[in-house]
């Protein structure tokens, strides 16, 4: 736990300071409320201990004003004999605790114990909001098919255990291994993430392992590899299928191991790494054709996570779809908060071969140039919509028609579309639409009578 003590008097800083570390947790001092601010300011605490008589900024002026600026900090003052009813006080002003003076070193344990337990508690509270509102490490939806890989993170992320991360491109292989990462002990440590696809055949195993000085043109210096940078955290492999086969067999021997030998040099190093492993190619088939080893794939598919494509989760891009927009809409300052109905059904029925990566680029595009608060389907890529360029395809049977009445019969088909799209934005309202037109109400009227006697 993140700890700062406050406390004019240096010999009760050191005393407690030193107590606190013995227990394992992060302390900070500060000499009175004013250094306090200032230190909080730089980086956050879980817990304020602070004297409340003390020079200038005292204990109450202090914790007013770690409750309006640092919300998340817990508060607990340390009270002199006689302070009892300042200490009421304080605690109806927010203050999680107070200890009278002279304590002992249990006293201070244990309230800093219980702190603990509420801020673990408030934590997973949040965590438990999260989940209920469809969002998991990042992972935004709540279809079946989500819950389950959400659940798969949960079990494998507390354990060492090598994940194969499957799934088409863009469906967020990285944030998966982002997330095993956060659920696993290493959280704490390094995650170093690299693309193998990105770098050519020599310089992969100089980038996976490191060099030494000399190892090869241009290797002026010693240079360790993502293993040593991951040491103690996680390490993510991506498109680990493009590998070449002499890359394949060294990193099968570092997973062994758990020892890399840089590039130029014999000496091997330990390391401490856990594996996460993703592709968007098929690597059983890949292995029966003798393109990739079969004994690293069993060493990278311990446990195997696919990701199923956005086609497959349907449910979940309107909830997606608002994440982004809420995103996006604050990195532009852009003016849109919402979809329209028909911008949703639109998002809903597309088949996405990019998946989400494709739907957030999708709205990007719609968030940057949006005039307005809603984005209404008109914003979304004619791919979409059905829309075509007028020198786009045309259906197949015309073709067969002369070509007055194939003419007629294309223009009456662009029309109802287009006049379709024009009464949905305006929420079928004929004058607005009309409007919108640049037509009087009549001559729509008659268009769509054409078009559709029953109308």
């Amino acid at each position: 736990m993140r700890i700062l003590v406050v406390d004019d008097e240096e010999t009760i800083r050191m005393a407690l300071g030193e107590l606190l570390r013995s227990e394992g947790h992060a302390v900070r001092e500060a000499a009175d409320g004013g250094e306090a601010l200032a230190a909080l300011e730089g980086a956050p605490a879980d817990l304020v201990l602070a004297d409340l008589r003390m020079p200038g900024m005292d204990g109450m002026r202090l914790l007013e004003a770690v409750r309006s600026g640092f919300p998340d900090s817990l508060v607990v003052l340390i009270t002199a004999q006689g302070d009892e009813r300042t200490a009421v006080q304080a605690l109806k002003l927010g203050a999680y605790d107070y200890v009278p003076k002279p304590f002992d070193n249990e006293e201070i344990r244990a309230v800093v114990r219980h702190a603990h337990e509420v801020l673990s508690l408030r934590e997973e509270n949040r965590r438990l909001r999260r989940e209920l509102a469809g969002e998991f490490r990042g992972m935004v939806g709540d279809s079946a098919v989500i819950r389950e890989v959400a659940e798969t993170i949960r079990r494998a992320g507390s354990t060492d255990a090598t994940v194969l991360v499957t799934g088409e491109s863009g469906t967020g292989k990285e944030l998966a291994a982002r997330a095993l990462h956060a659920e696993s002990r290493r959280a704490g440590s390094p995650f170093i993430a690299l693309n193998c696809s990105a770098l050519p055949g020599e310089l992969i195993e100089s980038e996976l392992f490191g060099h030494v000085k000399g190892a090869f043109t241009g290797a002026d210096r010693d240079r360790a590899g993502v293993f040593e940078a991951a040491d103690g955290g996680t390490l993510f492999l991506d498109e680990v299928g493009d590998l070449a086969p002499s890359a394949q067999a060294k990193l099968l021997r570092a997973v062994e191991e758990r020892r890399v030998t840089p590039v130029g040099t014999t000496a091997s190093r330990p390391v401490d790494v856990r594996l996460v492993a993703a592709t968007n190619r098929p690597l059983d088939e890949m292995a029966a054709r003798g393109e990739f080893r079969e004994d690293l794939l069993y060493r990278l598919q311990v446990v195997t996570l696919r990701l199923p494509p956005l086609r497959e989760r349907r449910a979940d891009i309107p909830a997606l779809a608002v994440h982004f927009v809420a995103e996006l809409a604050g990195r532009y300052d852009r003016p849109v908060r919402s979809l329209s109905a028909a911008a949703r059904r639109a998002l809903v029925a597309y088949d996405w071969p990019g998946n989400v990566r494709e739907l957030r680029n999708v709205l990007e595009r719609a968030v940057v140039l949006a005039e307005t608060e809603e984005i209404d389907v008109t914003a979304l890529p004619p791919r979409m919509t059905g829309a075509t360029s007028a020198l786009g395809p045309v259906d197949a049977a015309l073709a067969d028609l002369p070509y007055t009445e194939a003419r007629d019969r294309a223009m009456d088909a662009f029309e109802r579309s287009f006049l379709a799209a024009a009464l949905e934005r305006h929420g079928g309202n004929v004058s607005a639409t009309a409007r919108s037109l640049g037509l009087h109400r009549q001559s729509l009227q008659k268009i769509l009578r054409r078009l559709d006697p029953t109308v």
